[in-house]
């Protein structure tokens, strides 16, 4: 295999959620009735706050074991993965039931769809953001299509230009080499950031979109620091969430194997090509990362799609693979680069010829034009899901998807599994006491599971770089330094802050 220079800053996830409850109130979920909900008693879980197929996306979880924590991760994925209420963004209908949870063939928004997008809040010229629940239309080649209501933001390049971040914490991909990703059949990979209201709702009151604004509140003696989620038993707050999506363009969209994908039909914005494009999508990763009152370290959870990739142990020794794979060609043969790319280097020396070992970033830069297209990249799971005495992932994996099924047995979210939950078991609250905004690194402590034993990896969004850690990267997370500020001040773990700009007023 290729040497593989790794520098990466993984944009994990979270979630925490609370107990199973049948009638809620909730800063972003509320309804007049309770939602149906389909029980667990026939499934054995190795949790004691079992997930139900309902709507509930908790804010906090008093369970802080691995295996609760896995449980309050695939709670808040089913509760995000609701239909949305088409009157309300970011909260689920509660007209819809159990049996219609992901059902198949359709391309309705879930509720983190509607959540906003990173690049809708972070502007260019430090614009304030719209109102929440408004559709992307800002000033760019989708500008057109502003009646549409699904416009998105997605990008098919993970560069640190995403986060206005330094290149040793550059995410899934060796530092300035091509990171981009394709599937066996050379469809690309498009990646999109989202946050819930309650981050949409601190960083607008704050007006810490404007970069001038962030080093002020600073220098004020003003932490950066994201609300926590909690639960209470009458109320739940959501507190800080972030999601970060891989969505594969579809291709062939008669193919049946669709079925068993959540599918997003948008007009796309790739800022990295000024194009605006029409797509049927299908979602192959998902991270969620969330903060609450129990883990203000954050919670740091991925889910995948079992079709994704296979184990890098099951790779036989002629490079073949038991098993279809949408990310692992068995028929890989090495190409010449097209005279007209950009080539990458390793040990700088132009690399002539693609790859057909797995993991390899792509040999090539994608410039948008005909001239340079997207090859496949194999691609295979270097730390499997795990199943072990204290954290149960795979076996938990088979009891939701037992309960999904008990639901609705098309549902395509049975087609998705957890592959880890990164957290504290000694959690620390650098943001305490408030007035004196800390600076990076931010605390590590209690990392569970530690980098040693297991790292926390997404293999459709930490492709290149699957031996690291949420927190190792996230730790760093600062003012921008173009800022000028005369401390590199934290900011909470969340990289999203990296992108505000200046005014050009002040």
């Amino acid at each position: 295999m290729n040497n593989k220079k790794l520098y990466t800053i993984i944009f994990c996830i979270i979630f925490l959620s609370a107990c199973n409850k049948k009638e809620k109130q909730t800063t972003q979920i509320m309804s007049d009735s309770s939602p149906k909900t389909i029980e667990s008693s026939a499934v054995t879980f190795d949790c004691l706050n079992v997930p139900s197929i309902s709507s509930n996306t908790p804010g906090d979880t008093a369970i802080t074991s691995q295996d609760g924590l896995n449980c309050f991760a695939w709670q808040t994925f089913i509760g995000l993965n609701w239909e949305v209420d088409p009157k309300k963004p970011g909260q689920p209908n509660n007209n819809i039931t159990a049996k219609d949870f992901g059902k198949t063939g359709i391309t309705q928004n879930v509720v983190w769809e509607t959540y906003a997008n990173f690049k809708d809040v972070m502007r260019k010229n430090a614009q304030p953001p719209e109102p929440w629940g408004t559709p992307s239309i800002s000033q760019n080649a989708c500008a057109s299509q502003a009646t549409e209501k699904n416009i998105r933001y997605m990008s098919s390049s993970r560069t640190n230009g995403d986060f206005n971040l330094d290149a040793d914490t550059a995410q899934a991909f060796p530092s300035q080499n091509p990171n981009w990703l394709a599937d066996k059949n050379g469809n690309v990979v498009y990646y999109e950031v989202l946050m819930g209201e309650d981050s949409y709702n601190y960083i607008t009151k704050n007006k810490l979109y404007d970069l001038n604004q962030q080093k002020i509140h600073l220098e004020l003696n003003k932490n950066i620091v994201l609300p926590q989620g909690y639960d209470d038993g009458a109320t739940t707050v959501q507190g800080g969430l972030e999601l970060k999506a891989a969505w594969l363009q579809v291709s062939d969209p008669q193919n049946p194997k669709w079925l068993k994908y959540k599918l997003t039909q948008a007009y796309i914005y790739d800022d990295k090509t000024n194009d605006c494009t029409q797509n049927l999508m299908a979602l192959v990763g998902l991270h969620i990362i969330h903060k609450t009152a129990s883990q203000p370290q954050w919670v740091w959870s991925t889910f995948e799609h079992i079709d994704n990739v296979p184990d890098t142990q099951e790779i036989k020794q002629d490079g073949t693979v038991d098993g279809d794979f949408t990310f692992y060609n068995n028929t890989c043969a090495e190409t010449s680069i097209p005279s007209g790319c950009a080539a990458k280097k390793v040990n700088d020396q132009l690399v002539t010829k693609t790859s057909c070992d797995t993991n390899v970033s792509p040999a090539y830069y994608l410039d948008g034009t005909p001239n340079c297209p997207a090859y496949p990249i194999r691609v295979s799971r270097d730390f499997p899901i795990i199943n072990t005495n204290d954290n149960h992932v795979a076996s938990i994996n088979d009891s939701v998807h037992q309960l999904i099924s008990q639901a609705n047995p098309d549902s395509v979210f049975k087609n998705y599994v957890l592959v880890n939950v990164l957290w504290s078991s000694a959690a620390v609250n650098d943001n305490k006491p408030e007035g004196n905004p800390p600076v990076t690194p931010l605390s590590t402590s209690g990392e569970t599971p530690s980098l040693t034993s297991t790292p926390v990896a997404n293999t459709m969004l930490e492709s290149y770089a699957q031996g690291f850690s949420c927190l190792s990267c996230h730790k760093n997370a600062s003012i921008s330094k173009e800022a000028g500020a005369n401390k590199n001040y934290a900011t909470d773990y969340s990289f999203i802050f990296g992108g505000a700009q200046k005014s050009p007023h002040k």
